[in-house]
Order: C-alpha cells, then structure tokens, then sequence
C-alpha cells in the first residue's frame, strides 16, 4: 500500500540573536547537499535584503520598509514553485531587527510585528504549506553577556559591563518576546527552543531545528556536526575591545585593530567537527 506524501513544511526560524543561531546556520550550510533532496534552505545570504529592511524597521518603526519587503521577498522565493514538493527552512536572526544594544535599538519591540508580517507573506504564497515558527531562546545572564562582547567589537561601544547590562536587563527576557511574537503571529505554531536543551542534540542546534520537519528517517545520522560558530570574545579580548573604545584612535583604526586582535584570537569562523 502506498503512503500519502508528507505534508510540505515552512519552518522560520527568525532568531534570536546570540542563541546558537551561527552555529545551527553552519550545520545547515555545510550538510546542504544532502539536505537539498529534502529542504530548500534560506539563509542571510539569501535573505540579505530583507534583513536589512527588518532591521531599519527595527531603528525607525517606518512603515513603508515592511510594504518594501514584498519585492524582495518575491525576489528571494522566486524559484520556488507550487509542485516543489521540499519543505522550506528559512534561517536569519536579522528578520528579528537589530540585536538588542546597537544604537537606537534596545528592545525586541519591533521583532512581533516584522515576524508576523513575514508569516503573513509566506502563508499567501505557499498556502500548501504548514507554516510554524521557531525561536532559539538562551538564558539572560549568558545571553546578555554575550550580547555585550558582540557589540563591544561591533561598534564603539563605551559602556562598561554593568551599565550595560541594567540598560538591556528588560531586553534579555526572550521568553516575554516569544509570547509577544505568538500573540501577533496566531494562529501559526511558535515554539521556544533554549540553548541549554538544544545543544544536547547530537547536531546542536541546528539538529534540534531541524527536527521540526518531516526528514526521511536516517537521514540526521548522516548529517556532519560542526564546532560552534561565531564564538565570542574572551573575557581578557572583551576588555582589550572596551579600551581601544574609550580611546583616542579614530573610529576607522579601532575598528581596524578590534578586527585583527580577533583575527588573532579566532574570534569567529566554524570548523567541521569530525564524528566519534
């Protein structure tokens, strides 16, 4: 007896930042091969254009970036017909906004409406499809901190660690977010996955993603793993970034010198890591 085919799947996975999303990235990246069969994947490279207007939208609360959205996501979707029977994994933290402590931006606050804009999108052109959500969450202490080192080489940022962290303590209860994206996003399905559970997963991260689809069975097993990704700063490099910050150097040379010293450190990048 023949078994009906699995329903197709869209799955947006749309951050947040700093909750392992690099290193679930790199294992959808590097396994892409053997995934294609299976998934079309669309990632920032994919998706750079959107991003930038979720993240604009993020700074200003502009309306007109969300109507401009339209085009450029027809552009990124444009190969994908009705009788491609893959499911659909989109995989880009920028289509949440600005990570929380860039300039202008100290909240999620715009994350619930540019996320239900997309599943809007996305439940008019693929109607055969059932679309869920799901956000990588981690802890606030550890997601604040890492925050905190990520922008420190970013930008020149001057504040030191716990004025940093009393600025953005309301920006660090992810799980409030989740909540707000749900509400906006009803009915389509919105889990939270933490990083403390999903980096039990065999594959990380991006296994535990990946589990939200329908894949042949077997076929994680094959999947490669890989170290994590976008590694952050060291306690002793974070403060080398802070005082080159509170420097004299101009912007164009600090910048400069926070790149190499990470250069240097490793900061960044993912390595393949071979199975036991």
């Amino acid at each position: 007896m023949l078994m009906p085919p699995m329903a197709k799947k869209i799955l947006l996975h749309p951050g947040f930042h700093k909750t392992g999303t690099s290193t679930a990235q790199h294992v959808f990246w590097l396994n892409r091969d053997l995934l294609a069969p299976h998934v079309a994947i669309f990632q920032l490279r994919h998706l750079r254009e959107v991003a930038k207007l979720c993240m604009g939208y993020a700074k200003t609360q502009n309306p007109l970036l969300l109507m401009d959205m339209i085009d450029s996501l027809d552009s990124v979707f444009a190969d994908v017909t009705a009788a491609d029977p893959r499911h659909i994994l989109i995989s880009c933290e920028g289509l949440s906004g600005h990570l929380p402590g860039w300039p202008d931006v100290d909240t999620y606050a715009a994350a619930p409406v540019t996320i239900s804009y997309i599943c809007g999108y996305l439940a008019d052109r693929f109607p055969d499809h059932a679309l869920s959500v799901t956000l990588t969450t981690r802890g606030a202490d550890e997601w604040l901190y890492s925050a905190y080192r990520h922008h420190l080489r970013g930008y020149r940022l001057r504040e030191g660690w716990d004025e940093f962290r009393t600025a953005l303590r309301a920006a660090a209860d992810l799980d409030a977010v989740v909540c707000d994206i749900r509400e906006g996003t009803a009915p389509v399905p919105v889990t939270a996955l933490p990083l403390e559970a999903s980096r039990n997963h065999p594959l990380g991260p991006g296994g535990a993603i990946l589990n939200g689809l329908d894949l042949p069975s077997g076929l994680m097993a094959r999947l490669d793993p890989v170290d994590v990704g976008n590694q952050g700063p060291s306690d002793d490099l974070a403060e080398k970034f802070l005082a080159l910050n509170l420097g004299d150097l101009p912007d164009g040379e600090v910048q400069a010198q926070k790149d190499a010293l990470a250069e240097m450190s490793g900061v960044g990048g993912w390595k393949k890591v071979s199975r036991a």
